[in-house]
């Protein structure tokens, strides 16, 4: 039994963190303008998920690191926000550090992965989706308290397998704290649906 639900009738169910439904009413904002619409542009669409967590971040009161921000998008957050840097260990990572300090983070209220490719460029592997694997790794060594991982799949028996590894991934890691949050948002192609979940470490 999967724990992705769909939210093509409109409702968010299952959700515990304080920000997945933001982040997935966000997601099901931009979905049919940009990751449908133009599903090979992988580059673009990679763009549009990156930039709206990198607003949504900011009006919620935290610093952002991301990758992927054109240099028109640096500036336009530097202006609004007085802040914006580029990639530190995650694709996105939302956090407050210490007053007046500089590199002194406090807290980590969100860390993301965003993978729409499939494959790794070199990777030799038979897996299917080796690109959504790889950056799930670092989501399950990551101290924060949020894990996002934004990704695509081309059916739902691909979905399912991706789930599988993910809750063994889960279970099998030993450093992770009980009770560790991880949300997904999966963009389905095969049905044009937004599927989402929230997993925990038991």
């Amino acid at each position: 039994m999967t724990d992705f639900k769909n939210i093509s009738s409109g409702k968010i169910e299952g959700l515990k963190h304080k920000y997945s439904r933001k982040i997935i009413l966000l997601f099901n904002k931009i979905s049919s303008k940009y990751v449908y619409a133009n599903k090979n542009a992988r580059k673009p669409n990679s763009n549009s998920i990156k930039y709206n967590m990198v607003i949504l971040g900011h009006k919620l009161g935290y610093k952002v690191y991301a990758n992927g921000l054109t240099e028109e998008q640096r500036i336009e957050q530097f202006d609004n926000y007085k802040f914006v840097n580029r990639e530190f260990l995650f694709d996105i990572h939302w956090y407050k550090e210490k007053s007046k300090e500089f590199y002194m983070p406090t807290k980590i209220s969100l860390v993301a992965e965003s993978e729409l490719g499939d494959r790794r460029k070199g990777d030799q592997s038979k897996l299917k989706n080796p690109a959504v694997m790889f950056d799930f790794q670092k989501l399950l060594v990551a101290n924060a308290e949020l894990r996002l991982l934004i990704f695509k799949a081309k059916s739902r028996s691909e979905l399912d397998a991706l789930e599988m590894y993910f809750d063994k991934s889960i279970s099998a890691y030993k450093l992770l704290e009980r009770g560790s949050i991880f949300l997904f948002a999966c963009f389905l192609h095969e049905t044009k649906e937004l599927l989402y979940c929230e997993k925990y470490k038991k």
